[in-house]
């Protein structure tokens, strides 16, 4: 919608303005299980609270009540100052009304606060201010309140104790996640209407960031990127991060990591350091394993500071990108060590991930058993259904499906659920966007990536998935194909896919030069050595050693396909890719194919 105006009957146009506005959005709790009960009863309550504590609280406050909803309504005021403190108002009286009732009878309201600049429509407000605080509202428990960063930050007099940060949350019909605080009423109840399981997830508290250097003001840059490195690693599902006040509390006090691990109950603890000399930045970063205080990972970034904010942005982005994999990493360590038999969910998911990473056909056939295994185990928990439906999508891309109808419609099914149990889980998205592109879906398939990117644009596989909608278009934008295969390896160079990364560059290069030749070598040649790398890379690999002449060093890669995927034959080579390009770009290596039934790659 344009901000020119609305059309108000024939040839008329109703102009709209802006102006900023405080919206608040309530809503009574479990209003359709209250009404079979005793219809008249209940609205005659809702009628004496809306008359004696709801618009006594607004009117003090200089408020207007812009629509009501039946169960609920929408509120304007002129800043979140005075929304809130009416809407703490009605949640406290509210409660005390209802005090003498059964739990299961009270009338309960929820409430969420926005603010922005809105559209005017007559007497009526328009716009993602309006919509969020909509969605805040479903976020809130019975009896709470849950706010935006725009007023949370216009809310100076909070004590701490009274704020509780709910972190990055994906609401529905809006593209990127909303930073949530829940305000504490002392009549809410003890958690948001948020997934409350962590499912074994690994537990991280990053502790602030020590400043090394001198000049005071260097505190907001220490701060600053511990602030940023806990908001970003907060948006892998895969992680449980504690919260920035519970972090905080160890500003400034002693650090024995030790203690540290007993108060919070973590898995991994982040430390690090922030030292500026002149226009020189050095951080350093640590990974630990809370147990025994284990050092896992360590890196320092040397930086030159000349704008202070993309300075910080950058290393945020570093730390992160680092972290996050080496946490992974440990974790599949960990569960490989572990006796099946005593494998928790997330673990089962782990162990699997170690073995879908082997990318050979008995190791998917494998991680597809763990996955199931979780799922069964844990039927609320949405990452091994995700990554279910990842497995049906590799069948395909790799060849391996002997009927892809079936995968897609499998596949679908369980990207659907994972989505529905979690839809801030980014690879439920991604592998969603997965199965969409290959049924020629692709304006589906990007508004799918869009959103796992929106909930986390720090995870390289997104990027990956960008390569494959690339890849599966009629005329692919091999330009764009390569910036993003560029981008997961920038994001992620150690990745266990990193050979994949690769491969999907040779891809680009081989389409936009019509050629499986030298140009492909900067990225094939780091694809074939990497661990994982499927059997068509050391095909391709043993292409370009043929038309080089090196005759020996193609057999050596046609065996290490064979050894990858025994079952592996020409006729799979030529037949089982289903991007559109295939066709044409087998046929350009055809002479080389045959080549390699005589050192050893089955006919059929």
């Amino acid at each position: 919608m344009s901000d020119a105006g609305i059309v108000d009957g024939p040839g008329k146009e109703r102009p709209l303005q802006r102006r900023v506005a405080t919206v608040v959005a309530a809503d009574v709790v479990g209003f359709s299980r209250l009404v079979p009960k005793s219809e008249q009863e209940v609205f005659q309550r809702l009628f004496s609270i809306r008359r004696d504590i709801i618009d006594p609280a607004i009117l003090a406050e200089g408020g207007r009540v812009i629509k009501t909803m039946g169960d609920g309504m929408l509120v304007e005021f002129a800043t979140p100052p005075a929304a809130l403190r009416a809407a703490r108002v009605v949640q406290v009286k509210v409660a005390a009304h209802e005090d003498a009732l059964a739990e299961a009878d009270r009338i309960r309201f929820r409430i969420g606060i926005n603010h922005g600049s809105v559209l005017i429509d007559g007497d009526d407000l328009l716009g993602d201010v309006v919509n969020i605080a909509a969605r805040l509202e479903s976020l809130a428990p019975a009896g709470g309140i849950c706010v935006s960063r725009p007023v949370h930050d216009m809310l100076d007099t909070l004590p701490a104790a009274e704020v509780a940060p709910l972190g990055l949350q994906f609401v529905r019909n809006i593209p990127t996640p909303v930073e949530v605080w829940q305000i504490r009423t002392g009549v809410d109840a003890a958690a948001p209407n948020l997934p409350r399981r962590h499912h074994n997830r690994p537990s991280v508290l990053v502790l602030p960031f020590e400043k090394l250097s001198d000049p005071d003001e260097d505190h907001f840059l220490s701060d600053g990127i511990t602030d940023d490195v806990i908001t970003a690693l907060a948006r892998f599902r895969s992680l449980f991060v504690i919260a920035r006040g519970s972090s905080f509390i160890y500003k400034g006090r002693d650090r024995d990591i030790g203690q540290i691990a007993r108060d919070t109950g973590v898995r991994y603890i982040v430390k690090g350091s922030v030292r500026r000399a002149g226009a020189h930045l050095r951080v350093q970063a640590q990974l630990i394993e809370a147990e025994d205080s284990s050092v896992i990972w360590s890196e320092k970034y040397d930086r030159d500071i000349e704008n202070i904010f993309d300075v910080q942005d950058e290393i945020t982005q570093s730390v992160v990108t680092g972290l996050a994999p080496e946490i992974g990493a440990h974790e599949r360590r960990i569960s490989r060590h572990k006796p099946t038999e005593s494998l928790s969910a997330w673990e089962m998911c782990q162990r699997g991930l170690s073995q879908f990473d082997r990318r050979t056909t008995d190791g998917i056939a494998s991680a597809y058993g763990l996955y199931q295994a979780a799922a069964a185990a844990d039927p609320t928990y949405a990452l091994p259904l995700a990554l279910l439906a990842r497995v049906h999508a590799v069948r395909i891309f790799s060849g391996r499906s002997t009927d892809p109808r079936q995968d897609i419609g499998t596949g679908m099914q369980f990207a659907a659920r994972a989505i529905e149990l979690d839809d801030r889980l980014e690879i439920g998205h991604q592998a969603q966007a997965q199965l969409l592109l290959i049924q020629g879906c692709e304006a589906e398939a990007r508004a799918a990536l869009a959103r796992a990117r929106a909930l986390n644009d720090n995870d390289a596989f997104s990027y990956s998935v960008q390569t494959y909608i690339n890849l599966f278009q009629p005329n692919p934008d091999t330009a764009e194909m390569e910036a993003a295969g560029l981008r997961a390896l920038q994001l992620s160079p150690l990745d266990p896919l990193a050979w994949s990364y690769n491969w999907m560059l040779v891809m680009a290069v081989w389409m936009r030069d019509d050629d499986l030749g030298e140009n492909t070598r900067h990225y094939l040649d780091p694809a074939a050595r990497l661990s994982g790398a499927e059997a068509f890379v050391h095909i391709a690999t043993a292409v370009t050693a043929l038309k080089r002449g090196e005759g020996d060093e193609a057999q050596r890669s046609v065996d290490r396909a064979l050894a990858v995927r025994p079952e592996l034959t020409l006729k799979i080579i030529r037949h089982s890719f289903r991007f559109p390009k295939w066709p044409a770009l087998v046929a350009g290596v055809g002479p080389q194919l045959e080549q390699m039934i005589a050192m050893g790659l089955p006919a059929e």
